[in-house]
């Protein structure tokens, strides 16, 4: 009943331009799990296009602000990954145990402040609205950053946080009624683990 409920045909877009920029999320995620600089490319375009339609077309200023930020990570990431492969072979690699339990007590302290920082936002002026799953929605938030600076060092924790990323997202858009976005988290997280177990082969192989 649920998956009859879905208009599938809305999975990608309903418009031209959410159609390319989901296509070039997809296409993103599959290339830098095969660790093809192109990715960066196609995830500068969607980000753009996002930051575009979230201001324009739907409203949502948070977004689109988010988005927007998308764009010069992206490019520090692309940079990144061109000047390591000039000067050594870039190879995906764990963190050693004591920078990831830094990393971890990071990622808390910033959501924390993150969702507090959101919260009083919102009671100081009228014109944020109350956040809606305000720890859930920090969580996805300060993980992507995290996940994205990984990213750019190929560092193998990056696919970990980027599935509870995905999760998240399945979550908060289930509860609040857009399960086409529920749908389009669930194609991300099948590709998070693809991209993890493809850099852990990599990693065999070198």
């Amino acid at each position: 009943m649920i998956l009859a409920a879905i208009e599938w045909r809305a999975v990608l877009g309903t418009t031209p331009l959410e159609i390319i920029a989901t296509l070039c999320s997809l296409g993103g995620v599959v290339l830098i799990a095969r660790q093809q600089q192109l990715g960066w490319l196609l995830g500068i375009i969607w980000a753009a296009i996002s930051a575009w339609l979230a201001w324009t077309e739907w409203q949502l200023v948070s977004d689109a602000i988010l988005y927007a930020s998308y764009v010069p990570i992206q490019i520090y990431c692309w940079i990144s990954w061109q000047r390591a492969d000039q000067q050594t072979p870039f190879r995906p690699a764990f963190l050693e145990n004591r920078t990831r339990l830094i990393l971890c007590v990071s990622i808390l302290l910033a959501i924390a402040l993150w969702g507090l920082a959101v919260s009083k936002l919102s009671a100081a002026y009228a014109w944020i609205p109350t956040p809606a799953l305000l720890w859930r929605d920090s969580a996805s938030t300060v993980l992507n950053y995290f996940a994205q600076f990984l990213q750019a060092r190929k560092r193998m924790e990056n696919w970990a946080l980027w599935i509870v990323v995905n999760l998240l997202g399945i979550h908060i858009y289930w509860v609040k009624g857009v399960p086409i976005y529920s749908v389009q988290y669930a194609i991300f997280l099948c590709l998070g683990i693809y991209g993890f177990i493809a850099w852990q082969r990599s990693m065999r192989t070198q």
